[in-house]
């Protein structure tokens, strides 16, 4: 078992990063469009919108999430092995008396039974991260953020398709429920907050484990090594995208647009190749 603690790790506010990144993209040059693709030709190189529009291309870059099987096969392309987790985090506040968990004072930490983002020997794992209390200004923060990782309910919908190689490895996955859910939950998953529960019932005391103050339900892109994937298309090498970051994507996300820059250009070096060996789509039978 191991616990760690992120003394120097700091809360993301998703919303001021989102709006940094757009502003530095904006400011080199690019163009935010919010339309959704519902067509991509690759033979003539060329994609088309709900919106109606229509945008020509040369590469082509997709990141599109739990969406990225919908997306490659609009493209005619086969998908990944990667399924979608609909997993959840729940907030709770203190017990009457209980030191503070709010940002300024509480540290960033996990709890994990086989180590840092680690799986045990069955190729599960009970793994529990939290953020503290934000009581920033405009953020919608009642309580302590606990998510129980990586062991949401798995999606196979038309949303958020699995290919034939992503069911033959759904027993690589480290979720406890490995059946496929055909539709998208919205609603209080009852099993992953009494797991989150139990956690803080041993581990942090100081909380009011018998009701949350509020709860998110979100999506994860899960890999069977839990890696990312990222490099070109096998079957067109014009395509190059990046998913399946298992729950640890959006962090590394300036990162992730270097390569994938590097690689539209042509222009990758030798420490991003050491990279893009590690994460390549290749490493799959798609």
């Amino acid at each position: 078992v191991e616990d760690t603690v992120m003394p120097i790790g700091f809360t993301m506010l998703v919303n001021n990063c989102i709006a940094a990144l757009q502003w530095s993209a904006s400011r080199a040059g690019a163009v935010i469009v919010e339309d959704t693709v519902v067509h991509i030709d690759r033979s003539r190189k060329q994609l088309r919108t709900e919106g109606g529009r229509s945008f020509s291309f040369s590469r082509l870059v997709i990141t599109a999430g739990p969406w990225t099987n919908q997306v490659l096969s609009s493209a005619g392309l086969s998908g990944v092995p990667m399924i979608v987790s609909n997993e959840q985090t729940v907030e709770l506040v203190p017990k009457t008396g209980a030191a503070s968990y709010d940002w300024d004072v509480f540290p960033v930490f996990t709890w994990s039974e086989a180590g840092y983002k680690g799986r045990g020997k069955d190729g599960g794992c009970e793994y529990y991260y939290t953020t503290p209390h934000v009581t920033h200004s405009g953020v919608p923060s009642s309580g302590v953020k606990i998510g129980f990782h990586r062991q949401g309910p798995l999606l196979n919908t038309e949303e958020f398709q699995v290919s034939a190689s992503g069911k033959a490895s759904i027993d690589k996955m480290p979720h406890i429920r490995k059946e496929l859910n055909t539709e998208q939950q919205f609603e209080l998953d009852p099993f992953a907050f009494s797991k989150v529960q139990e956690f803080v019932q041993k581990k942090m005391p100081g909380l009011n484990a018998e009701k949350h103050v509020g709860y998110m339900r979100c999506l994860y892109q899960c890999t069977p090594d839990l890696h990312m994937i990222l490099g070109r298309h096998p079957e067109d090498p014009s395509v190059v995208f990046a998913c399946g970051f298992s729950g640890s994507g959006f962090q590394f996300a300036p990162a992730i647009a270097s390569v994938l820059t590097a690689l539209v250009d042509d222009e990758v070096t030798e420490q991003q190749q050491v990279f893009l060996k590690k994460y390549d789509p290749g490493r799959f039978q798609l």
